[in-house]
């Protein structure tokens, strides 16, 4: 049996677009092509490499992981392996094996649903502006690697969600939504037809951050159930960068890639920003608590999103661009710990609950908490999908200045 994993952030698909899309790029002194070398017919597909994606890993199955695209340009179409050994298929369709297995959390360090409220932690509200949309900008480099010559490409975007954890303003969003691998993207070398390989970097420039505004109501489970009401984002007013970035030391290759989470800390304003009221950055900010929850969470536990899977649009003039929040309700089937540092922690919590691209770091919530972050969905039923828990999250960040005040 074979399944697919999805990531749902806007990934990089690198566009290299000028006049019938096509790109110059000079060749000096090399035996390949003459100084006025032209490409064309680019398509890009990620390298393969050991920190592609997050991963979910059943104990009973393997499974194919892909990730498709959100941004404005158009997706590449994943590769299915057909292969019986468990694969990961990064961004754009290229392989990497990875490790089994993660083993799920046994039943009895989960409170059965009888217990009764008296043994769960008291429900909180969720503060809507704690909830916030992120659009990441990357300038990009092509390299050709038989001469080491480079062009400076075009700047590219990743949309995603965030939620902040903390009044000293951390935003807690997935690692692959601010970091990007290298790539490559293939073109023809019009002066000899042949296809050259170009190694694409990414290095981000900044962030930009919005919330919905401070009288938005978030939609209850019932009202996203019947209606799922649309929730604009004003404006991205504040820009961020990261500040922590999960770490890789001591962890199996299979929990590099399932601890997909980051930080962001806004460090200053969007131009647009002081047009819509966004003036300063505020000395305490609106926040949501993180909670280790993954011993309460029984299957069938309702759990419930918000995130911002709409098209990124743009504003009068194209002088600012708008985000739309909207809401998800699914339930939790599994929870899984990982095989090594989080061999007792949860990692992983798999839920049916439909999610979309664009909700990679949406928080995911029960009784007001944020117990996860969502990140994938499995094969194509969008309904499958899962989160890094924040068990894992908490864990890391224990022992760092980036840990909750209230932790």
């Amino acid at each position: 049996m074979h399944k697919k994993i999805y990531y749902l952030e806007g990934v990089l698909l690198l566009i290299i677009v000028f006049s019938g899309f096509f790109i110059y790029f000079k060749m000096m002194n090399t035996p390949h092509g003459d100084s006025s070398a032209i490409f064309s017919n680019l398509s890009e597909q990620r390298s393969a490499s050991s920190d592609a994606s997050v991963v979910k890993v059943f104990s009973d199955t393997s499974s194919t992981i892909s990730s498709s695209s959100d941004v404005k340009a158009p997706a590449i179409n994943s590769k299915n392996n057909s292969s019986s050994s468990y694969k990961s298929v990064n961004q754009n369709g290229i392989s990497a094996s990875l490790p089994l297995p993660i083993q799920t959390i046994p039943s009895t360090t989960v409170p059965a649903s009888s217990s009764g409220d008296n043994f769960l932690p008291p429900e909180m509200t969720i503060n809507p502006l704690a909830i916030v949309g992120i659009l990441c900008y990357f300038n990009t480099t092509l390299t050709d690697p038989r001469n080491g010559q480079t062009i400076q490409g075009e700047k590219e975007e990743v949309r995603g969600s965030g939620v902040i954890i903390d009044s000293r303003g951390y935003i807690l969003t997935n690692r692959h939504v601010i970091k990007e691998s290298e790539a490559t993207t293939t073109a023809t070398d019009n002066s000899n037809g042949n296809t050259v390989t170009l190694m694409v970097d990414y290095v981000l420039d900044h962030c930009e951050i919005g919330q919905i505004s401070s009288d938005s109501h978030l939609p209850t489970p019932s009202e996203i159930q019947s209606l799922n009401p649309y929730i604009r984002i004003p404006v991205l007013g504040y820009t961020a960068m990261p500040v922590y970035i999960s770490s890789e030391v001591g962890l199996s290759n299979l929990e590099i890639d399932a601890a997909d989470f980051a930080l962001l800390k806004v460090t200053g304003l969007t131009q647009a920003g002081p047009t819509f009221g966004v003036t300063s950055i505020p000395s305490s900010f609106p926040y949501v608590k993180l909670l280790a929850a993954g011993q309460y969470l029984a299957s069938g536990t309702q759990v419930v999103t918000y995130g911002f899977p709409g098209d990124v649009t743009a504003g009068q003039g194209n002088s600012f661009e708008t985000m739309t929040l909207t809401g998800s309700v699914g339930s939790v089937t599994e929870v899984y710990v990982g095989d090594k540092h989080y061999a007792d922690t949860p990692l992983v919590i798999d839920t049916k609950m439909e999610v979309n691209h664009g909700r990679s770091g949406s928080p995911l919530f029960w009784r007001g908490y944020v117990v996860g972050l969502i990140t994938f969905y499995i094969g194509d039923n969008r309904t499958n999908s899962g989160s890094v828990a924040s068990d894992a999250i908490l864990e890391a960040l224990r022992s760092t200045e980036y840990n909750p005040s209230y932790n």
